[in-house]
């Protein structure tokens, strides 16, 4: 570990890692800090909801970046664009996890 740039590479990745369990915690455990489901087959199906709702959250956070991106490059010169490595898609703050959610029933299409 005496190499700064793998040293670099290792925070990077374990602070990510610390990202998407905080993530879970908050979604699943709602910060209590247990698993509710005894039997294994429903702990299993619990995980495998919890990764699904994960992953829509970070693909959501991931194209709401590349729209603002799009929408501020190239005619706003403010945006210093060699920041966008230091954003990460793996946050939460503008989700609301827990609370009413209202569909205007008139925009969603049914098949």
């Amino acid at each position: 570990m005496s190499d700064p740039a793998l040293r670099r590479r290792n925070r990077r990745g374990l602070l990510k890692g610390e990202q998407i369990h905080a993530l879970a915690r908050d979604i699943k455990l709602g910060k209590r800090g247990w698993v509710d489901k005894r039997d294994w087959l429903e702990q299993r199906h619990s995980c495998s909801c919890l990764t699904l709702v994960m992953a829509c959250i970070i693909y959501w956070q991931a194209k709401e970046i590349n729209r603002v991106i799009q929408e501020h490059l190239p005619d706003d010169s403010s945006i210093d664009i060699s920041l966008i490595q230091h954003v990460s898609p793996i946050s939460w703050d503008n989700v609301i996890l827990y609370g009413d959610y209202i569909l205007n029933w008139e925009k969603v299409k049914l098949s």
